[in-house]
This record gives C-alpha cells, sequence and structure tokens, in this order.
C-alpha cells in the first residue's frame, strides 16, 4: 500500500478511532508491554480515573479496575495511543485518525506495532472502531 492508499483506507479522518488489537493475549502480556517501554525509553502513562498513578503491578490494577476506570496512554513520536486494562484474550488500544497525517507517521506507527508484536511474539491487527470483524491492516503486515 502507498501512502494515499493507506490513508484513505485505514487512516480516514472520518470521526471514528482506529482499534489495535494484540490477538492471543493474557494479563501477563501487559508486563512484557510495560518492559518493553520502559527499555525503548517510550513515555507512558498509566491512569487510574484520570489521575497518574505508578503501578505497574498487573494484578493490583485488575483489582482497582472492579472499582475504578484504568487507562494507559503511550505517547510515542508524537502519536497517542490509548488502552484500558481488561482480563481477556485480546489486547485493545485505540488512535485517532488524526494524528496520522503524514507518510513519515504512518511509517512510525507501523515500525512501532511491528516492533511490538515481534517483541510480544503475538499478531497484531488494526480495525474500524468496536469490530474485530473488518480489518484494515491484517496478520502479517505487522509481525
Amino acid at each position: 500500500m502507498n501512502y494515499d492508499e493507506v490513508a484513505n483506507e485505514v487512516f480516514l479522518k472520518d470521526g471514528s478511532l482506529r482499534d489495535i488489537y494484540i490477538l492471543d493475549t493474557d494479563i501477563q502480556i501487559w508486563a512484557i508491554i510495560f518492559e518493553y517501554l520502559e527499555s525503548n525509553e517510550i513515555n507512558y502513562r498509566v491512569t487510574i480515573d484520570g489521575l497518574i498513578t505508578r503501578i505497574r503491578d498487573i494484578a493490583e490494577l485488575l483489582r482497582i479496575k472492579k472499582e475504578a476506570s484504568i487507562g494507559i496512554t503511550i505517547e510515542y513520536s508524537e502519536i497517542d495511543i490509548c488502552g484500558y486494562f481488561y482480563e481477556g484474550s485480546v489486547i485493545e488500544f485505540d488512535i485517532s485518525p488524526l494524528q496520522i497525517d503524514s507518510e513519515k507517521k504512518i511509517n512510525i506507527l507501523m515500525n512501532f506495532l511491528k516492533s511490538l508484536s515481534r517483541k510480544l511474539n503475538k499478531t497484531i491487527i488494526i480495525t474500524p472502531e468496536m469490530t474485530t470483524e473488518e480489518v484494515l491492516v491484517p496478520k502479517g503486515k505487522l509481525n
């Protein structure tokens, strides 16, 4: 795909978010994500009801999640990748297409996701908001 195809098919500025799914996961993958971000000096913040926390213990965050909203924002090269902590077999992040406004940012995002996929040894896909059925960037493109 060239820039115009990716911009128009994947990051069309239609007012909705795009979902980034890491497939076939468990809660331990979060610890590897934290390790990856820290070892690569990638800025991120974890919040509890909107307030920044230093808690990184996954079991503790999931315990707190029963009573509060737990979020994460990864700040990577002027791109914010946002997610919430869920127990399940899929980890989901959101990204706004408004942030992906150049070929350079597409490359930055795709390279980040490829690197993360390799580190986790997990498949990552990009879909329209709230669906895993319509895959915009399929398996194989991000591993």
